[in-house]
């Protein structure tokens, strides 16, 4: 009788691991629409709002949206894309026609180099 116990609480916790494995996957955190908040550039970081209010582009839409499917649109400064994108903590590859930026996220925010103007993205 206690093999025959042992036995089916063996089968009951393998059968509770097989499950837990089979468990759907955790979204990847970066998944979403993401906003720049801000801009650094020779060592002066100012707000997206006040830079494009400067630049008089203040309706200039500064966004994207990373999709569960991989895939990404963009609308930076007037310029709008599509592409993919890949998370390997703690980097995000944005790909778009075929150019790649490597983008760290870190505190809950999306930050990418563009050539020394560092964009910090925001939910």
């Amino acid at each position: 009788m206690k093999k025959r116990i042992a036995a089916l609480m063996l089968v009951f916790a393998m059968t509770v691991l097989m499950l837990a494995g089979c468990g759907g996957s955790k979204a990847a955190p970066v998944v979403g629409t993401w906003n720049a908040t801000t801009i650094e550039m020779e060592g002066s970081t100012i707000k997206i709002d006040e830079w494009l209010s400067l630049a008089g582009l203040s309706d200039m839409k500064n966004e994207m949206e990373l999709k569960s499917d991989g895939k990404l649109t963009v609308d930076l400064m007037g310029e709008q894309g599509e592409g993919t994108w890949k998370y390997e903590e703690p980097k995000v590859t944005l790909t778009i026609e075929g150019d790649d930026a490597v983008a760290e996220y870190k505190d809950g925010k999306i930050v990418l180099d563009l050539n020394g103007a560092v964009m910090t993205f925001e939910k």
